[in-house]
């Protein structure tokens, strides 16, 4: 279970320190790093990655959304490896679908991490409370 949030800095060339407490989780050095439904990059496990891509390849490509999804997931997706100072080197197109600048807010969310530019996840998750979330859980069956 990947989860907790963490606040690294992007450096000039592209690269993220990726969280020591979530690389304790991971099986492997490896990620795929592909675009978020929000503006943020989704980072999956190797193994949780090819459970993902599989069900989109099996979704039929006569179907409008499923080919637009299709690309959106798949057609972006990088491999990318954590080197020895625990980076992850973010390609640019990522970077810019995202609008990483500098300063970025990095996510465990069970099976995958969300990587996010700091301002943004501020601005999309501004005036969230118990109330409003309690009220989604809801709509999921009441989780709680």
């Amino acid at each position: 279970m990947l989860n907790g949030g963490y606040f690294n800095t992007l450096d000039e060339k592209g690269r993220l320190t990726f969280p020591a407490a979530l690389q304790r989780s991971l099986s492997s050095g490896q990620l795929v790093l592909t675009r978020g439904v929000e503006p943020c990059l989704w980072v999956y496990q190797p193994d949780r990655w090819r459970e993902f891509a599989a069900k989109w390849e099996s979704a039929s490509p006569m179907i409008k959304d499923v080919r637009r999804m299709q690309r959106h997931f798949l057609g972006w997706a990088a491999e990318v490896e954590i080197d020895k100072s625990s980076r992850i080197a973010i390609p640019q197109s990522l970077r810019e679908y995202a609008g990483l600048k500098r300063e970025c807010v990095i996510i465990g969310v069970g099976q995958r991490v969300e990587i996010w530019d700091a301002a943004t996840y501020k601005a999309e998750n501004e005036g969230e409370d118990g109330e409003s979330l309690a009220l989604a859980a809801e709509q999921f069956g009441g989780l709680f």
